[in-house]
């Protein structure tokens, strides 16, 4: 196996690693805004705002697990598995989970860390008396500096997996 060959497999495993620490964040973000699910999904029969709050929370959190388990997956299929994968997967596995995480970082930042947006927003502030709220909304910060993380790396071996699939097939 030539060498470009096994610097894509520690490239796929580096993105496996980051993943697994993307998922850690994930599960922790979720488990602290678990604890106060009753109490939310109480508020949302009264109020519509809440009842919008709880469903962006819901739907935000799921596509920050669903992108990482789906990154962890398809990097470890990469990193172990490349030879014996067709040659149209190990191209396009890449740009698919660069867009993916691209579309999944944008949707959680709409909501949890709008400031950046050019759409402007607020910043969320720590709530007092709820510490495992803000603990889940920290992890959501460093859930979104993990994709971004993720989206370098899938951006790295688009090339590079595009580089050596278009060599081998000049060849």
């Amino acid at each position: 196996m030539p060498s470009s060959a096994l610097y894509l497999q520690f490239m796929y495993a580096s993105q496996a690693i980051i993943s697994c620490w993307g998922a850690f964040q994930s599960v922790n973000a979720v488990t602290n805004l678990q604890k106060y699910e009753k109490t939310s999904e109480k508020l949302a029969e009264w109020s519509d705002t809440a009842k919008q709050h709880l469903h962006k929370t819901r739907t935000t959190q799921t596509t920050g697990a669903l992108t990482v388990l789906a990154s962890l997956i398809t990097s470890l299929l990469l990193a172990l598995g490349s030879p014996y994968l067709p040659a149209w997967f190990r191209l396009s596995a890449s740009p698919a989970l660069l867009v993916a995480v691209l579309l999944a970082r944008r949707h959680i930042k709409q909501y949890w860390n709008p400031k950046d947006l050019p759409s402007g927003g607020g910043v969320r502030i720590p709530l007092p008396n709820m510490e495992g709220y803000n603990e889940a909304q920290r992890r959501t910060d460093e859930l979104l500096q993990t994709l971004e993380y993720l989206e370098y790396g899938w951006v790295g071996t688009s090339l590079v997996a595009g580089m050596l699939l278009g060599s081998s097939s000049a060849s």
